[in-house]
């Protein structure tokens, strides 16, 4: 089986990379995460100019209707780069519930201006009650007179603090499932920011009869991108990994102990080795989720199962990059211990290991 990118998916590696390595160094990264949003309007503005924020979107609303290889591409480079920019939330969730779900009129109001680094639609799904569980949603939506009125919360909103438009998940008084479009600064809507553990700003939001519009297909749409999104976390933390494992490869050759580099050791080689094959083993669960049809069983199963593993063989990697580093290993001096918190983000997003393989076992038994 041959897994090379073809020459546009090399380019758009390429593109990325060249971003990062213009944009990126341990002392920028931690100024953009230092600023009130996370990251820089500056950057945000060159990904859009670059056509990167368009790639998985439809090519009818001016995305260029990337698929999951080009997915995991984009994700992997950001990865690899440990990337501050809210290319998750904003696209993979916020504007891809849009494109999926909404009608012509909403998608061509807000996906162009998301192209143009304009606009920031990000995903409101997650509740205190339903940790990772996505149909234990306590938040409803009522119709009085005429008009879609939310009542709820929702917490661990990533890009909560500069999103303009929020997509909620909500159930009717039926108890059917839909998504609806709210306007971040309508009344009704109240948000609270705070720092997550890889210094990114997510929000806690408290609706009280605030104002939706409902999507067209928006509960449709909401299981399909809920796996686009953990593929493209999969993706970012094998970047991650990545990352953290060459950077420990070339550490241990030039840290000296006992007269000679630690990489000498065979205890080390041993350890070393071991992560070379869980990094290479993660490749292959993220390649063959990535082959899946999307919005199917077996692409749910492919997906929940590859970021289960890679999820567990990231948190492994940097571990041992950590202690092989020893006490740099945790500071954020070195990119090693900024890509360790995001790793730490990422594994417990939209569902931890335990919960990942509980789902891919349901899936396998239902088979």
């Amino acid at each position: 089986m041959n897994f090379d990118l073809n020459d546009e998916q090399a380019m758009l590696r390429d593109l990325v990379e060249r971003f990062l390595a213009d944009h990126y160094d341990p002392v920028r990264r931690l100024a953009y995460v230092a600023q009130p949003d996370g990251f820089a309007s500056e950057n945000w503005m060159t990904l859009a100019e670059t056509g990167l924020l368009a790639l998985p979107l439809s090519e009818e609303m001016g995305g260029l209707g990337g698929g999951a290889v080009e997915l995991i591409t984009l994700m992997e480079a950001l990865g690899r780069g440990v990337a501050v920019e809210p290319v998750l939330p904003v696209v993979m969730m916020g504007a891809a519930i849009i494109d999926r779900g909404g009608d012509d009129a909403m998608r061509e109001a807000v996906l162009p201006a998301v192209v143009r680094g304009e606009r920031f639609p990000v995903l409101a799904h997650m509740e205190r009650s339903g940790r990772f569980m996505p149909g234990a949603i306590a938040t409803r939506v009522s119709d009085v007179d005429g008009q879609a009125r939310i009542n709820g919360e929702k917490i661990c909103v990533l890009g909560g603090s500069f999103a303009d438009l929020l997509l909620v998940s909500a159930l009717d008084d039926a108890g059917g499932g839909s998504v609806l479009l709210v306007e971040a600064g309508s009344a009704g809507v109240s948000r609270v920011h705070y720092r997550l553990v890889d210094g990114s700003v997510a929000s806690d939001i408290r609706f009280d009869n605030a104002v939706g519009k409902p999507l067209q297909r928006g509960g449709a749409a909401l299981a399909v991108v809920l796996d686009q999104s953990r593929l493209a976390i999969a993706a970012e933390l094998m970047g991650l990994m990545t990352r953290i494992f060459d950077a420990t490869v070339d550490y241990v050759k030039t840290r000296e102990q006992f007269g000679q580099p630690i990489g000498r050791f065979q205890a080390i080689q041993h350890r070393l080795a071991d992560c070379y094959a869980l990094v290479e083993l993660s490749r292959s669960q993220l390649y063959r989720a990535a082959a899946q049809m999307p919005g199917t069983d077996a692409a749910h199963a492919a997906i929940v199962g590859a970021k289960a593993f890679i999820s567990s063989s990231a948190t492994t990697v940097a571990e041992e990059a950590v202690q092989l580093h020893g006490g740099i290993g945790t500071t954020e001096e070195l990119m090693v211990g900024q890509a360790f918190k995001r790793v730490l983000l990422l594994t417990r997003l939209l569902g931890d290991v335990d919960h990942d393989l509980r789902s891919y076992t349901q899936c396998r038994q239902a088979a």
